[in-house]
This record gives structure tokens, C-alpha cells and sequence, in this order.
């Protein structure tokens, strides 16, 4: 895992860090100092992550009272991973007592110091917990000097911090299952039962409705802004900036039901109820994933194209196991002289993966505004630019047999000059992924049309949120 710093919108995953110890008062007093030594490495590794902040609990526990005070404590403080200092032979029960208390999943930590029994420790405090259900994982030595070990600590808090976060939130279904994709569609119940999301149907008309009454001098300053701001824009036939004025209204009425509705990400019909009457939803799908827009920095939300659920489903994972925006993009096709997978979009992607910069101006002075394609009837324009060149983590959910399951692969996005665009549709943003599995081996394994990215190598993050969710996963390319 790449621990690069973030966008400043990202919200660290809060991490409790808990000290056991010897039951035996005369030998915790001897332990103690040695103990806090190892909690304060364990302390400065998880603050090498930007997008962990450690809380540590201020007290050892030596005892089944203590081990539940702290518990309740950390509890109390909406802490969303932990991690366990135990360097020395701790009583296995105060571990499993205080995991129980805090009802998630549980790094354990040891040092590697042969005078040290905390080998043994982290292993019986494993094993009590395998015993009844609580999901942990051990890493033994020191991450301030081990970049493997560090990595997993990393990956750990943030793949618990994902599973935390997601429960209680909200996903707003706006309109319903599009143009017949059934691999996009939800079952409430299911969703509720395993990732703790509620799902909030709504209409388009509510966007449609809200449209009307959306503040004109801020449509006009909206339009005002991306024209300054895009590379190439266009003025004319579904271009015109009463369309593209009206995608703003839709955008704004887009807001404000996600404020009113208490929406944490989203999906959006579109086709054809949209598309072909009225608007296409493309500055949603730009602004919406975007950290800005003309009011200045923002936190993004993900927005999934043709409500595509399990796809927006992948977003919000992604986009809080990384801190950056997350995209939606169809596979469209295969470059075999070039060996890259062509990806695309009818919509619009986040204008941030135009130069992956926090400065709007240098992302989209890449971007262009064009004309909907005449496929579709409604009016409005299209944000095509070509994604930046650098490493991705590509990912997608999908349901076999009814149950979850995780893509999950390396890449990397390869520039190319902007006319290849033309030999799918220059009208649509296109991302030109390489990857080190075949084209084949792709179309073998994958479940859905829709593909979703971060930048960075986030796969030991993905691979542990799987581990914790009982998900499987099929980890394509080399994996270390």
C-alpha cells in the first residue's frame, strides 16, 4: 500500500490502541514500562498513515475490570479498528473480553524480542478469539522497521475503518434499475445484513422538481465557472448553456437531497427516463465524485451512473479505503497492438482523474464540454478527457449464487494522445488501463459491465476487508 498523503476532504479512520498485560499486580508492575514502550512504537507507526489518527487508552489492563473500562472507553470515543499491544504473555480473557466489549475486528501486536513471551500472547489471544467468532489477525515484530509489517497495520485500520463506516450509512437509489442491468441492482435486505447500509429510494422527479426552484445567479455562476475553467468548450445544438445550465440545476437539486435525506453516496438512473427527456446527469457524475466545485473544496460523494448499486457499492469502498474519489467506467474494449483495456463512460467521470490535482483549474483545463451524443434524445453535454498516466487499484463487486464477491487487481492508466479517443466515442471520458492479466483472463472472471478505480495499490486493504467480511475475492495478477 502506497501511504500517500490524501485529499484534505478525507476524514482519518479513528484507531484505538490498547495495552495488555500480566494478570499478577507484582509482574504487570514489572511489564509496564516495556509495555508502553512497544504501545508507543505501534502509536508512531499508525500515525505514518494520513488517514489514521490513534487513540491510546490510558490505562494497561491487568485485569478483566480494567480490560472493560477501556473497552467502554474506546467505544465511547466512536473508535473504528483497534489494534492490541501485547508484547508480553497478557492474560488471553482481558483481550477477548475488551474485543467483545468493542464488537470489532482486532489487530494483535508482538514484538519480535526473544526475552519477551508476546509471541505466545498474540497467539492465545488469537486462538480464544477464533473460538467464538471475533475476527483478528496477528503481525509480529516491529512496523516502524518493517515496511511489510507496517503495511498490514496500515491496510488492517483501514479496512476495518471501512466496515465501521459504513454501518448506519445511507445509499439514495434515485430512480431504478436502468436499461435492464440486473448486476446493478440491490436487495435492501441483503445490503443491511452485511454492510449495515439502509438504502433510500427516491424518484427522478425529485430532482426534476427541485430543479425548478434551484437559485439562477448560482446556476450562473456554475456555468460561468466551468467555461473558464475546461480546455475545449462547446456552445452548440444539445451544448447550449440553457442545457448544460439545466445539468447544473440538477446538480444543486442534487445537493440539496442529499442533505435533506442524510445521503452518504448515491445512484442515479438516468437512461432513458432522463437522458432521453430532459437532461443526461453527467455534471452529477463530475461534481458529485469531484473534491470542488465552483464554491471551493469539498467533500465528494460517490455518484454511480445508470444506479448502478453494487457499483456504487464499490465506489464507497474504494473511496474510503483510499481517501481519493472513486470512478465508474464501462470495459468498452481491448487494444491489442497496445495491450490495454479501453474504458469509458456515456456519463462522466470525476474531472480530478484529468491531473489527479487538489487545483481544479489543472484538472479541468483537461476537460472539454461537448454535445450529448445524438443516441440519446435529451439534451445537455458530455466532459470527455483521457485520465491521468499512473498506478490504480481496480475493483468491482459482484453477487455469484447471490453472494458477494470482490475483483480485485493492479494497474495502471497509460496516456496516449487525445484523438485515440475517437475509436470509441470522443464525446465520453476514457481511461486506458494496463494490467498484468490478459484480456482473456479478464473477460473469464469478471461479473459486471462497470469498473471502478483509485489511484494507488490498495489491494492488501481490499484483500483484508474481504478477510473481515467473509467475502471472496479473486486477486488477479501477481499478488505479493
Amino acid at each position: 500500500m502506497n501511504l500517500q498523503a490524501e485529499p484534505a476532504t478525507s476524514e482519518p479512520f479513528r484507531v484505538g490502541l490498547l495495552a495488555f498485560s500480566d494478570g499478577r499486580l507484582r509482574v504487570h508492575q514489572s511489564l509496564q514500562d516495556t509495555i508502553r514502550k512497544h504501545a508507543k512504537v505501534l502509536s508512531e507507526a499508525i500515525e505514518k498513515d494520513p488517514l489514521l489518527h490513534v487513540t491510546q487508552a490510558d490505562e494497561i489492563a491487568y485485569s478483566s475490570k480494567i480490560a472493560r473500562r477501556i473497552a467502554k472507553q474506546m467505544r465511547a470515543g466512536d473508535i473504528e479498528a483497534t489494534v492490541f499491544d501485547i508484547p508480553v504473555f497478557a492474560f488471553p480473557n482481558y483481550s477477548v473480553l475488551a474485543a467483545r466489549v468493542l464488537g470489532l475486528p482486532v489487530l494483535l501486536s508482538s514484538p519480535k524480542e526473544g526475552k519477551l513471551p508476546g509471541l505466545g500472547g498474540i497467539m492465545a489471544a488469537h486462538g480464544a478469539m477464533r473460538q467464538i467468532s471475533i475476527k483478528s489477525k496477528k503481525i509480529w515484530g516491529n512496523p516502524l522497521q518493517e515496511p511489510d509489517l507496517l503495511a498490514i497495520l496500515s491496510a488492517f485500520c483501514r479496512a476495518s475503518g471501512v466496515i465501521e463506516r459504513m454501518k448506519g450509512s445511507v445509499y439514495g437509489l434515485i430512480g431504478g434499475r436502468s436499461i435492464g442491468m440486473n448486476t446493478g441492482t440491490v436487495s435492501t435486505q441483503q445490503w443491511m445484513k452485511e454492510f449495515g447500509v439502509d438504502v433510500e429510494h427516491i424518484d427522478q422527479l425529485e430532482i426534476i422538481r427541485r430543479a425548478k426552484d434551484v437559485n439562477q445567479k448560482e446556476v450562473d455562476r456554475g456555468y460561468k465557472w466551468m467555461v473558464d475553467h475546461m480546455g475545449r468548450v462547446s456552445t452548440e445544438g444539445k451544448a447550449q448553456p440553457q442545457h448544460v445550465k439545466e445539468q447544473i440545476r440538477h446538480y444543486l437539486a442534487m445537493r440539496s437531497i442529499i442533505d435533506d435525506f442524510g445521503l452518504d453516496f448515491v445512484g442515479i438512473k438516468c437512461h432513458y427516463d432522463l437522458s432521453e427527456y430532459y437532461v443526461t446527469s453527467c455534471v452529477n457524475a463530475m461534481l458529485l465524485n469531484d473534491p470542488y466545485d465552483w464554491n471551493g473544496p469539498k467533500a465528494s460523494t460517490v455518484m454511480a451512473c445508470e444506479a448502478d448499486s453494487d457499483g456504487a457499492l464499490t465506489m464507497q469502498i474504494l473511496k474510503l479505503i483510499s481517501g481519493y474519489p472513486s470512478l465508474l467506467f464501462d470495459a468498452r474494449s481491448y487494444d491489442f497492438e497496445n495491450k490495454v483495456l479501453i474504458c469509458c463512460n456515456c456519463g462522466a467521470q470525476p474531472s480530478w482523474y484529468a491531473a489527479r490535482s487538489d487545483d481544479p483549474q489543472e484538472n479541468l483545463t483537461k476537460v472539454a464540454m461537448e454535445p450529448v451524443i445524438p443516441k440519446y434524445g435529451g439534451n445537455g453535454a458530455h466532459f470527455p478527457y483521457l485520465c491521468k498516466e499512473g498506478e490504480i487499484t481496480l475493483a468491482r463487486m459482484s453477487r455469484v449464487d447471490g453472494k458477494y464477491r470482490m475483483f480485485a487487481a493492479r494497474g495502471e492508466f497509460v496516456d496516449f494522445p487525445a484523438e485515440k479517443m475517437a475509436e470509441t466515442c470522443s464525446a465520453w471520458p476514457h481511461g486506458y488501463v494496463k494490467m498484468d492479466i490478459g484480456y482473456k483472463e479478464f473477460i473469464d472472471v469478471f461479473n459486471a459491465n462497470h469498473l471502478h478505480v483509485v489511484p494507488g495499490d490498495h489491494r492488501q486493504a481490499l484483500q483484508i476487508y474481504c478477510e473481515l467480511m467473509d467475502i471472496e475475492i479473486d486477486k488477479m495478477g501477481e499478488w505479493s
